[in-house]
């Protein structure tokens, strides 16, 4: 097992999770209304803390569809770019609500995993999406040498659990992070209701 790191204070890419969060939102059938809340919510101070400016970010962003996919997209990569500076290891506390209530040996699997690679998660990502795509059925065939194709397998064997991994746990971090975007919608809907009455 790789030597535990010092788990951050905080994390610089949290100020932009509502953004990645509404890319979720986005690109779900069923909860893409919810997307220009997960926006309010990055405006607000569990995001950007904009504060007065929050109301001119909100209407700038849901004047149009485009700008709610432009400010998606940006905050969303925001999110990647920051969090990709830091090694799998680090996210422990940013994980913690999802895996507070696990049995201790399931919990130890899970953070034993995360410590195994000692490199940034966007050095990760980039080297497993690359494999990926060389061992993929769209990968042009002929492209690549044998000898790349079989080292990119090894890449996939190496990183495959750990991407595994945080895919899992952010769907969950995720489906934790929706509760407000979906909050802010009601509220919406709610005062919108109560208006007709």
């Amino acid at each position: 097992m790789a030597k535990q790191t010092q788990t951050p204070k905080s994390y610089d890419f949290e100020k932009y999770q509502y953004g990645a969060l509404a890319a979720r939102l986005l690109a779900s059938k069923e909860n893409s209304r919810h997307a220009g809340s997960a926006l309010e919510v990055l405006a607000g101070a569990k995001g950007l803390n904009l504060g007065e400016e929050a109301l001119g970010f909100i209407r700038g962003t849901q004047a149009s569809e485009k700008g709610i996919q432009t400010a998606i997209g940006v905050y969303a990569g925001k999110f990647g770019e920051e969090r990709g500076k830091y090694k799998p290891s680090d996210f422990a506390k940013w994980y913690a609500p999802v895996l507070g209530d696990l049995d201790k040996e399931d919990k130890a699997k899970i953070l034993g995993e995360l410590n195994k690679h000692n490199e940034t998660l966007g050095k990760i990502e980039e080297k497993f999406k690359k494999a990926a795509y060389i061992t993929s059925d769209d990968a042009p065939k002929g492209l690549f040498p044998d000898k790349d194709i079989e080292h990119a397998k090894k890449v996939i064997e190496k990183y495959g659990n750990l991407m595994y991994v945080l895919q899992a746990l952010d769907e969950y971090k995720f489906d934790q992070l929706r509760a407000d975007a979906v909050n802010e919608t009601r509220k919406k809907d709610l005062k919108t209701l109560a208006s007709k009455l």
